[in-house]
């Protein structure tokens, strides 16, 4: 009966810290939810471009292949050619109505690289904000891992020290000493499996994800609502022929860092489709995931910054090319 006492007295405590090492919070993670999706409903026209078309030595000239597939891709490579042969006329025979054409070709492919750099904007917003929301369930979740483990620990303090008290009193009271040894080993067997369940500790949570870009990215379509035509076909055609897409890199890339792994189809699943329990480690990989996509579509306002100054400029290191003007029809030579 007293062995039995002792013993519960120890073990009860490691009920109780198994038991909360266990539990899974939901309720007060599931109140942070950030509607990242666009207030209002996007009606896409989609075209593919061709980003590899013959091109004349004079376009050439004029403007890089990179700004041409750019042009492909802004709807634009129509006024570029009409530029261009306006531009062949020469200062000496521009009439007003050339320079008032030359001034609306201008403004119109330089409306098409602004719009198309708000739509980038708004496309890196909208994946910074999921990744926001990511980013605070998974320190949440963290938050709750960490009190789980100072309970345990908390837990094991206490049964440590009651062991030796336990012990130390039954000694010196030369009480019977097969009883404080059963009692010394009961709480280093109670102390062993708290330190092995402060390790196991996991918390996760239910999120949700409909709209997901990462499923975009991963399994591709013709056309999608999450992105605009402009950034899907940049992400999906090559502009290299001989060199994969934008979006096969950042495939390779993912699974070259470990986001993702081959055998295992739950991962897929949980990134790619509409949601599932999430945990901390697994809210990291998709925040990184999003992070690395929203550099990516980032980048592509440096190719818009090369067809606008090419625009204005002129293709600079060509033969000291005679395009090389400032905007005024005047210094065309």
């Amino acid at each position: 009966m007293r062995k039995g006492f002792w013993l519960l007295s120890i073990l009860l405590p490691a009920f109780f810290a198994c038991k909360m090492g266990k539990t899974v919070v939901q309720n007060r993670l599931q109140q942070i939810s950030l509607n990242c999706a666009p207030t209002t409903p996007r009606n896409y026209v989609w075209q593919q471009p061709d980003l590899h078309q013959p091109l004349t030595p004079d376009e050439l000239v004029r403007f890089s292949k990179k700004s041409w597939q750019l042009a492909g891709l802004l709807g634009v490579e129509k006024q570029l050619r009409e530029l261009i042969e306006l531009e062949k006329k020469g200062k000496a025979a521009f009439t007003i109505e050339d320079r008032l054409h030359w001034l609306e070709l201008k403004q119109f492919v330089a409306d098409r690289v602004d719009l198309a750099s708000l739509e980038i904007s708004a496309t890196a917003a909208e994946l910074d904000c999921e990744e926001e929301r990511a980013d605070q369930l998974k320190e949440l979740l963290r938050e709750k891992v960490g009190n789980a483990e100072r309970k345990i620990t908390v837990a094991a303090i206490i049964t440590g020290a009651a062991t030796g008290l336990l012990v130390g009193v039954m000694n010196l009271s030369k009480s019977n000493e097969n009883l404080s040894e059963e009692i010394a080993i009961a709480g280093g067997v109670v102390e062993a499996t708290l330190g092995i369940l402060s390790l196991k500790i996991e918390r996760n949570i239910q999120f949700e994800h409909p709209r997901n870009h990462l499923r975009d990215i991963w399994y591709g379509a013709d056309s999608t609502t999450n992105f605009p035509p402009l950034i899907w076909y940049y992400l999906n055609l090559p502009f290299n022929e001989d060199k994969p897409s934008l979006r096969e890199s950042l495939k390779a890339q993912w699974l070259s860092l470990d986001q993702l792994s081959l055998k295992d189809s739950s991962t897929y699943e949980l990134y790619f489709g509409n949601g599932g329990k999430y945990t901390a480690d697994a809210l990291n990989d998709r925040s990184s995931m999003l992070d690395q996509l929203e550099a990516l579509i980032s980048l592509m306002k440096k190719d818009l910054q090369l067809i606008m100054k090419e625009l204005i400029e002129g293709r600079a290191g060509v033969g000291q090319t005679a395009y090389l003007f400032s905007g005024d029809p005047e210094k065309i030579t």
